[in-house]
């Protein structure tokens, strides 16, 4: 009996002191019990944390496991746990420093998950860092000699909550920063001068850790006439993004005008050309095509000819555009009418005031006699057959619009009117200026009028005095009477003679040379004055 108290005393001995080797052991079983899960998250994110432990080796099956969880409410909150695979237990969300526990009678061997922690971070969290810590926690595990719990040291896990501010200090364009700038007012009007080619655009934020986005942050970009919209994108740290929009109007000083001021063809200028004019009809003879140089109004436009691909007989569409310094066009188009008939360069008609012509479209030569007082107001008036677009009349010297080279016309000048046909080839009609030698007959007449009125007022005078003598003399004879009758009887018949009347003989030349002789009686006082006529005159 002694003996077997021995046995068993040495057996409880060695048990304590398996137990006492063996027990460091157990505690260690359970090598490595982690937070497995993202160690940054965002503002707003929920995130997963599983429970891992891991067994020292397949003979040790843990059956229990309870654990106390803490974590900063302020930031986080325990939405849901997730059990792991052959686990059961609670999976409502629990508040900080609540215990789980969890049970599985047949135990686990190998690294497992005995469960998953989902955490919301919240929006507004004020600090930028959270821990979840695993507290008094503890297993029981059995193997060979039993089942055996044991204590395990607390396990934390640090998050970093990335922040999320998304906000610029600071905006500037082209050096200047922007007007009213603020960051929490996200669009911006800015105008610039005409000549600002470009915006140099220059933004900070206000997290150290926040960023431009790439392709929206500080560039230069170029600036085109009118609105322009730049916009500059600010990136959190956790990815939120917030658009900065800046418009940019640069002022258009540029000219608008799209107008003409002239157009040539083959170096002739189109008359009566207006720049409110966008259609013109010209004439060619014959042509391959046409040369166009127009000039714009404005010096900084630019003017562009179109012309047709294949020159035809008839009408020949040129569009010549002009675009202003804007960028703004217009179009004038030239109509040009290729013909292949011939061109008739006579005149219609040609007439001078105070002349009479003869006029006869194929006798290209004419005289007129040199006048002072008709030369004055010399005028030459003419019209072509063929209209103004198919010739051109040319008058030389320019009397009709010259004024002294209409004084500096003499005798022996020639005055032509030269008309030139679209087809380059002219004809001139002459008027050659001859010396007047004729007698005007209209100043010998006036001359003869006068010579007249002179002669009557003469025989008037003299008649008049010998009324009066004769009243005189009639008189002295009543007087002689009275005294003495004799006289009257020894008076004697007289006889009184009366002479032929003179006749005065004036010679008038007409227009055309011919003499005209005209009788005047300047004894007869009685003369009746009319307006003497060709048959009178007895023109010879």
């Amino acid at each position: 009996m002694n003996k077997n108290k021995r046995v068993k005393r040495w057996g409880f001995l060695i048990s304590l002191f398996m137990l006492f080797l063996v027990s460091p052991l157990r505690v260690n079983a359970v090598e490595v019990l982690t937070l497995v899960g993202d160690s940054s998250v965002s503002p707003g994110a929920t995130v997963k944390y599983n429970v891992v432990v891991t067994p020292t080796d397949a003979t040790t099956l843990i059956t229990d496991f309870s654990t106390t969880v803490t974590y900063d409410s302020s930031v986080l909150t325990l939405s849901q746990i997730e059990l792991g695979t052959g686990w059961s237990g609670p999976t409502t969300a629990v508040t900080s420093g609540k215990t789980i526990n969890f049970s599985n009678e047949a135990g686990v061997s190998t690294t497992t998950t005995v469960a998953t922690l989902v955490f919301k971070v919240n929006k507004t969290a004020s600090s930028n860092t959270a821990t979840i810590t695993l507290k008094s926690s503890y297993y029981n595990f059995k193997d060979v000699d039993g089942e055996t719990m044991v204590q395990i040291n607390d396990v934390t896990k640090s998050l970093n909550i990335k922040s999320s501010d998304n906000s610029l200090k600071s905006l500037k364009v082209n050096g200047v920063i922007v007007e009213g700038f603020s960051s929490d007012i996200f669009e911006y009007e800015v105008l610039v001068e005409s000549s600002v080619e470009e915006a140099k655009i220059l933004a900070t934020t206000n997290s150290t850790k926040a960023t431009l986005k790439t392709g929206s942050g500080n560039r230069t970009v170029p600036l085109n006439y009118g609105g322009n919209v730049v916009i500059v994108t600010v990136v959190s740290e956790s990815g939120l993004e917030q658009n900065y929009v800046i418009n940019i109007t640069r002022e258009d000083t540029r000219s608008t005008d799209t107008t003409l001021k002239s157009i040539t063809i083959d170096g002739v200028k189109i008359d009566n050309f207006k720049s409110s004019t966008y259609k013109y009809n010209v004439k060619k003879y014959k042509t391959s095509g046409v040369t166009i140089v127009a000039v714009p109004n404005d010096e900084k436009a630019t003017v562009a000819v179109l012309a047709p691909l294949q020159i035809v007989v008839g009408e020949n569409v040129y569009t010549v555009r002009v675009t202003s310094e804007n960028g703004d066009t217009s179009d004038y188009t030239v109509v040009v009418n290729n013909i292949d008939t011939p061109i008739n360069k006579k005149l219609k008609n040609l007439s001078i005031p105070g002349y009479k012509l003869a006029f006869d479209k194929n006798n290209n030569r004419y005289e007129i006699r040199y006048n002072k007082e008709k030369f004055k107001d010399l005028k030459i008036h003419f019209t072509t057959v063929s209209g103004n677009d198919e010739v051109k009349a040319v008058l030389s010297p320019d009397i009709n619009n010259n004024r002294e080279a209409l004084k500096n016309l003499k005798p022996g000048d020639e005055i032509t009117i030269t008309i030139t046909g679209i087809d380059d080839e002219s004809v001139q009609y002459t008027i050659v200026i001859l010396e007047d030698n004729r007698i005007n007959f209209f100043l010998i007449l006036e001359i003869f009028m006068m010579v007249v009125i002179a002669v009557c007022a003469v025989v008037v005078a003299k008649k008049r005095k010998n009324n009066k003598s004769k009243k005189a003399k009639k008189s002295t004879s009543v007087k002689k009477e009275v005294i003495t009758k004799k006289e009257v009887n020894s008076k004697k018949e007289v006889s009184t003679k009366t002479e032929k009347p003179k006749k005065k003989r004036f010679s008038i030349f007409e227009d055309e040379y011919e003499e005209v002789e005209v009788e005047v009686d300047d004894t007869d006082l009685d003369i009746d004055t009319k307006e003497l006529s060709t048959k009178d005159l007895k023109l010879k």
